[in-house]
């Protein structure tokens, strides 16, 4: 059977990309970031064949045209890349020939004969406990409105021209600033959720009464987690904090539950940075993003005892291969005991 022509050419190209990315979009239920990164990748191998090939259809693109791609993204002269992109890009190409096999676009994949040079894993950075512990001590937030005085000023929510309600409202700012990157802080490590899902995560998403928390990670898959007493305390309080800003808009159930002193969510650079200025406060590690407060997360569970399987379901993996990345340095700690320990060692 000869596959369809409808889709050759250059509007072709763009008509079959669109519903690839819509299919990953409500069929596969990947994050728009995600659906963003196959694009991008798709998009260079397409401009690769308009430049070399000449517009190759699909069904006429066969592996040696793929491994000429593969070389030309390794000695690039501007901006060669790595073998763990390499993957990420092929895997993109991949899919797409998957889809396009699906609909019938093309008899075979040039994929299947591709070989990809391997990638050498590296163990994820995580902070020592004594950091981690030090990170989100309440020492954090103690102390940042200087009087008692100004604190009332300022939960008037009242700018004037009195000195000292306009101090207050300058000290309520830095204090409830200050508190967001804390409970930003603390969420990532004690809840071991990612950049995405803490940005989204609404004040409805916290129940008291079962002490945990819902949040929607990726492919809109649910999971609950468990929240401590104390982080569930200071999420309260936050959340009386979060009263004063006179937005009505941010004041339900369906609103999001960090936000700037404005009322304003939070953004993705914006967290990074605050996580970054934190974390630096407390390691010499050369990664301060906020994933390494999750790696954090899952490499205390584990290095304490915890079950693999639980840390997965925590961690909201698809299979306990992504979460055994953490088992490694469970085993360094391991070495690390037995050598200190062990008579024969």
């Amino acid at each position: 059977m000869k596959p369809s022509t409808i889709y050759e050419g250059a509007a072709g190209r763009i008509a079959v990309l669109g519903q690839f990315l819509d299919y990953l979009r409500f069929e596969k239920r990947y994050s728009e970031h995600t659906v963003q990164a196959y694009q991008t990748d798709l998009n260079q191998f397409f401009d690769y064949l308009a430049t070399e090939y000449a517009d190759l259809p699909y069904d006429a693109v066969k592996a040696p045209v793929v491994r000429s791609w593969m070389v030309e993204l390794k000695n690039n002269t501007y901006r060669p890349i790595g073998n763990k992109s390499l993957h990420r890009k092929i895997s993109s190409l991949k899919s797409f020939y998957k889809y396009l096999l699906r609909k019938q676009l093309v008899v075979s994949s040039p994929l299947t004969a591709i070989t990809l040079p391997k990638v050498s894993k590296r163990l994820p950075s995580f902070l020592k406990e004594k950091e981690a512990g030090e990170l989100i001590s309440p020492t954090k937030i103690e102390g940042l409105l200087e009087t008692e005085q100004l604190e009332r000023a300022a939960i008037t929510g009242v700018m004037g021209t009195d000195d000292k309600v306009v101090q207050g409202e300058k000290a309520w700012k830095k204090y409830f600033s200050a508190f967001t990157a804390y409970l930003t802080i603390c969420l990532f490590y004690e809840c071991g959720i990612r950049r995405s899902e803490l940005i989204s995560l609404k004040e409805k998403d916290v129940d008291n009464s079962l002490r945990q928390i819902k949040v929607s990670g990726k492919g809109g898959k649910e999971r609950l987690i468990p929240v401590a007493v104390n982080l569930l305390g200071f999420i309260e309080k936050y959340l009386a904090e979060k009263k004063q800003i006179p937005d009505e808009n941010i004041h339900n159930p369906e609103s999001v539950l960090l936000t700037d002193y404005n009322g304003k969510p939070l953004y993705a650079k914006k967290v990074y940075n605050m996580v970054r200025e934190m974390v630096g406060e407390v390691t010499d590690l050369k990664k301060k993003s906020p994933h390494i407060l999750r790696h954090s997360f899952a490499t205390h569970l584990l290095n304490a005892g915890a079950d693999l399987s639980a840390v997965k379901e925590l961690l909201g993996h698809a299979s306990l291969a992504a979460t055994q990345v953490y088992t490694h340095t469970n085993i360094e700690k391991l070495k690390e005991v037995y050598k200190k320990a062990h008579p024969k060692s």
